[in-house]
């Protein structure tokens, strides 16, 4: 399923783009990769966003610590699939 009306911004794509790459990170380090000169709580948003898109969903890991880890849905990896080249990492 394609839905055409998701409007990701540069820095959501950015986003998707690192999870779809590299599987799955924490908040923290989504941060440290997309965003590290602005406040963490701009890169929460942007994931909050992109998880009420249906673009990245997160889980709670057990042996972690109960750590948070977001993830590309199957949607958000199709999406991102359709995007050039240039938005893949």
């Amino acid at each position: 399923m394609t839905r055409t009306d998701v409007d990701a911004g540069a820095g959501d794509r950015e986003a998707l783009a690192v999870l779809v790459q590299y599987r799955m990170a924490t908040t923290e380090q989504m941060h440290l990769v997309i965003a590290p000169r602005v406040r963490i709580e701009q890169t929460r948003r942007r994931l909050a966003k992109l998880r009420t898109e249906g673009l990245v969903d997160r889980i709670t890991l057990p042996q972690a610590g109960r750590r948070r880890v977001w993830f590309a849905t199957g949607y958000g990896v199709q999406e991102s699939a359709a995007w050039p080249r240039c938005w893949h990492r």
